[in-house]
């Protein structure tokens, strides 16, 4: 129960130093896209997000649903797996990169992938994310990347 307590303690320190007051957008109102194929992974993901304070989430477990919704959704980021069952991560991002809306070619892009040999940080930056997550998704990792895109620290 302790280290429970201690764990949000920490990420209630955390969720508190990623906020950028200047940048006008609280973790609560910062919009994210996961696209994973597999529904434990994905709902962990959320779950994580929404412990460090990040609520409006939404959920594709496909490519091809994740390019149907992020046009009327408008994350401020997307993660994406690796491996979906439609196309990869990489032919995702590149059909992101294509598309006609400006707002979705510039979207900041986040792999997740569980193998590092799918996933190097050439290979991802080359691909147009900004940066590779292993899984599981660390919380405290995720939050550090989080809070750099929220104030523009990335660009």
């Amino acid at each position: 129960m302790q280290i429970h307590n201690q764990a949000m303690l920490r990420r209630h320190f955390l969720l508190e130093d990623a906020a950028d007051p200047a940048s006008g957008l609280a973790p609560s109102n910062f919009r994210i896209l996961i696209v994973n194929e597999d529904m434990r992974s994905a709902d962990t993901l959320k779950r994580t997000l929404n412990d460090l304070g990040y609520f409006a989430t939404c959920t594709a477990y496909s490519a091809k649903r994740a390019l149907a919704v992020a046009e009327g959704f408008a994350p401020s980021v997307a993660l994406l797996d690796l491996e979906l069952p439609d196309m990869t991560g990489y032919q995702l991002a590149h059909r992101f990169r294509e598309h006609l809306s400006r707002g979705i070619r510039k979207l900041p892009l986040l792999a997740i992938a569980e193998f590092p040999a799918h996933a190097t940080a050439e290979l991802t930056r080359a691909a147009g994310f900004m940066a590779w997550l292993p899984k599981p998704v660390e919380p405290v990792a995720l939050n550090a990347l989080l809070g750099k895109l929220q104030s523009g620290a990335w660009s």
